[in-house]
């Protein structure tokens, strides 16, 4: 009996790898996150008068429509963070923007 339920697992994994083999996987275009935390900064300073520090982490940005990012703002020589949300609109292409919201309240 052993034997048979030995055969009947080396089938189901056969038969799961091949399933999967048909498989396509499609990874999402990114951006470092300095690319992504200027492209931030550089939508704020348009929008304010004043450019801040932004700091987006160190793990690049997945580009996907609709997709929102937190970074940190805050204006150069302050001690104040702001969390920040940019929501991501893509064309379909290579170009992307985002429409970024600051919190009104500083980070605890």
């Amino acid at each position: 009996m052993r034997a048979l339920h030995t055969a009947a697992s080396v089938v189901t994994i056969a038969v799961l790898a091949v399933g999967l083999a048909g498989c396509t996987v499609e990874a999402n275009r990114t951006v470092s996150a300095d690319k992504f935390a200027t492209t931030v900064a550089d939508g704020l300073e348009e929008s304010v008068g004043t450019r801040p520090d932004v700091d987006c982490g160190d793990d690049p940005i997945d580009v996907v429509d609709g997709a929102e990012v937190h970074c940190d703002v805050n204006t150069p020589g302050y001690d104040v963070v702001y969390d920040s949300v940019s929501t991501i609109s893509t064309d379909g292409g290579d170009d992307y923007s985002v429409d970024v919201e600051v919190d009104e309240q500083p980070k605890g």
